[in-house]
């Protein structure tokens, strides 16, 4: 793996053509030169390097041949539109082979894959998409996959996780192509069965997984969400659904969401579809029967096993699961695991039993462990779209008692789809009994102009409290709880880190919870 490797097999299944006007080399001795690496990054070019040019949003790689020449690339690799750029590159670079293709980004993805050996592998991926729970549903499949006793790895926004080993996946969701690849190399290299991952939607629009073979695609749902990326949610749809056309098997989907329909389209002829719901008995897994735990999950039935009748699906089976996440989006996103484990051939009580033997998922409704005299519950959730909030808190809203107060802390990221924010500032005032208004990822805008326009949508008249320091906020929440109270602190879930302006700084809300109640001796408020 990461060996040299033959510029023919690299190429193998690309259309290229190769320009070497003022050339000394012949095509045809092309594919027999010895590649050592593969890169975008010029910076990382030495001898015997391919080098991608690839345009991104703030730099173009056809911009820096000449930094990727001097550290000794052999092969460049364009896009057919820079053409007229490139002949006057070759004329003076006699011995270096320029191959011009379509897709930059496509046919650096499959390169990579090429590169490091995942094509032929009997491994199969199992990608999940949609705008929010893809990091729980991901996660609760591979836990349940290896509680059954097969080897799955998961990659994702977590990272990457197989038998015990954790792999750096850098702060994407789906990491860039050179990464991802030689991520997904390495489980296979150790022996995993399964890569459950999360699918982008900058990820699929930017053609990253296009080395992929894709065994099964799972669907969560859609709803606005980098907008500031895609330009519409027309466009959003389309970059999601270019998962399912990359699928072999087909498709788990989650029916109840509008943009089911179209995802499920996009899998063509001859592959298998699966629904799930909560609402339509016909589909091929419906959940009945739930049951609310409040803060220790849920409990429900799905009905499964379709056999047909009368032109109605009539399930044949009945299995029994409990999901100790809180929340009512909980069953939808258990409701796909199971599904996808069935469909994989995992037996429904071996599947339900996987479920039920794991805890939470990292910064997704994770309730903290706080000392017993402290009286209220604290949470941990990435919440940062209207959706996921307006979820968020009406879940908390139905395990909660009346007299329960919630809390909200939140704030919204800076250089990113600004739509969202006051849609976020009514859904607070609308849903909780007091938000504190503070910092997250303010980037290059002040955190000051980002809560303004969160304001903009707020109802005034509901409790608030704004504070710019994100560790402060936090205190003045826990400062001023009292017994019963229910805090939710959204935007950050599995994050350790804060940016501000190109600053990383290392931040955990985790951390800073405990020092609070370190500090107020285990819970002595």
């Amino acid at each position: 793996m990461g060996l040299a490797m033959k510029l023919k097999s690299l190429l193998n299944g690309i259309k290229y053509s190769i320009i070497s006007e003022g050339s000394e080399l012949a095509d045809g001795d092309c594919g027999e030169i010895e590649i050592t690496d593969i890169t975008d990054n010029s910076v990382e070019c030495g001898r015997g390097c391919l080098f991608v040019c690839i345009k991104g949003a703030k730099n173009d790689g056809h911009e820096f041949i000449a930094d990727a020449l001097k550290g000794g690339a052999a092969v460049i690799v364009f896009e057919k539109e820079r053409i007229e750029e490139i002949r006057g590159i070759t004329a003076s670079n006699p011995y270096i082979y320029f191959i011009m293709v379509e897709n930059a980004r496509s046919a650096f993805a499959k390169m990579c894959a090429a590169y490091y050996g995942i094509g032929g592998s009997s491994v199969k991926i199992i990608c999940v998409t949609g705008t929010n729970g893809k990091t729980t549903v991901s996660t609760i499949i591979c836990r349940a996959l290896c509680a059954c006793g097969k080897h799955a790895a998961l990659l994702g926004t977590l990272g990457g996780y197989f038998e015990g080993e954790s792999y750096s996946s850098g702060t994407m969701t789906t990491p860039d192509p050179k990464l991802l690849y030689r991520i997904i190399a390495s489980f296979v290299e150790r022996g995993a069965e399964y890569v459950v991952m999360e699918a982008s939607s900058h990820a699929l629009a930017l053609d990253k997984l296009d080395g992929l073979d894709i065994y099964l695609g799972v669907f969560t749902n859609l709803t606005p969400e980098h907008l500031d990326f895609h330009g519409s949610m027309d466009e959003y749809g389309a970059a999601k659904a270019k998962l399912f056309e990359k699928c072999r098997s087909g498709g788990v989907f989650f029916s109840d969401d509008p943009y089911c329909a179209r995802m499920a389209s996009a899998l063509g002829e001859g592959k298998k579809t699966v629904f799930c719901s909560l609402r339509d008995e016909n589909a091929d897994y419906f959940a009945i029967d739930v049951r609310w735990l409040g803060e220790n999950g849920v409990k429900y039935s799905v009905l499964h096993g379709n056999s047909q009748g009368n032109g109605l699906k009539r399930h044949t089976s009945r299995t029994e699961i409990f999901c100790g996440i809180a929340g009512s989006f909980s069953v939808g996103n258990s409701l796909l695991a199971f599904a996808v484990l069935h469909e994989l051939g995992v037996p429904a009580v071996c599947a339900a039993g996987g479920i039920i033997s794991q805890g939470g998922v990292r910064g997704r409704m994770e309730r903290l462990a706080l000392p017993e005299k402290t009286g209220f519950s604290v949470f941990i959730d990435f919440a940062h779209t209207p959706d996921a909030l307006s979820k968020t808190l009406r879940s908390v809203r139905e395990f909660a008692d009346r007299e329960q107060r919630i809390t909200v802390l939140f704030g919204c990221g800076g250089d990113r789809d600004r739509s969202k924010r006051s849609l976020m500032g009514a859904i607070a005032s609308r849903l909780a009994d007091m938000t504190v208004l503070t910092s997250d990822n303010s980037r290059s805008e002040s955190a000051e102009a980002i809560i303004s326009e969160i304001l903009s949508g707020f109802d005034r008249s509901k409790p608030y409290k704004i504070i710019i320091d994100r560790r402060e906020a936090i205190r003045y929440a826990l400062s001023t709880a009292t017994k019963g109270d229910i805090i939710m602190l959204c935007g950050k879930g599995h994050e350790e880190y804060e940016i501000v302006g190109d600053r990383v700084i290392p931040f955990s809300e985790r951390d800073i919870v405990a020092e609070f109640f370190r500090e107020t001796k285990d819970g002595d408020l």
